[in-house]
């Protein structure tokens, strides 16, 4: 009995002690994140000005419109007016619109340009809009800032009132 005893205490401790008997057990999970193709651009608040009764252009404040893309080969983006400055109650009545764009502030690893810099209406000509434009090569954020001005040559030969003209700024991925 005692042999035996002594045959089971060693057994177990060839066991415990003995690393190629334990067992041992791996299991491994895999995590994925789907990101989706993500284009926005924000306009900034509409804006007005007064007249200052000379015959200079009038400049609209530099507005800073935000556009961001997450696509690997870049985007496109423009600014075009539908029309020139139209008066709101006589639409005989219209004053051209220039456009001026340059780069803002810009964050990640796209680099970004302005391939179209300036552009004016001419609307004696039925050259109704004026169009610049923006890209980039990559994945990024800018601020795009847009100057907007009433196209003045001889104050005293247009009407009295409010003239309106709307940008869109439209943003596209890259193929």
């Amino acid at each position: 009995m005692k042999i035996q005893s002594l045959l089971r205490s060693a057994i177990a401790a060839a066991f415990v002690c003995s690393p190629s008997v334990m067992l041992a057990q791996t299991g491994s999970q895999g995590f994925s994140v789907s990101v989706p193709q993500s284009l926005s651009i924000t306009a900034p608040t509409a804006v007005s000005l007064t007249h200052d009764q000379s015959d200079n252009p009038q400049a609209f404040p530099e507005q800073a419109w935000v556009v961001r893309g997450n696509v690997r080969t870049g985007v496109t983006v423009t600014f075009a007016t539908a029309t020139p400055f139209v008066h709101t109650e006589d639409d005989t009545f219209k004053r051209n619109a220039k456009l001026e764009l340059a780069l803002g502030v810009r964050q990640g690893p796209a680099t970004w340009r302005v391939d179209t810099l300036t552009d004016t209406t001419d609307f004696a000509s039925n050259d109704n809009v004026a169009q610049v434009a923006a890209s980039s090569n990559g994945v990024g954020r800018a601020n795009l800032n847009l100057k907007v001005t009433f196209v003045t040559e001889d104050f005293s030969l247009f009407a009295a009132g409010n003239y309106v003209t709307t940008v869109t700024g439209t943003i596209a991925a890259k193929p």
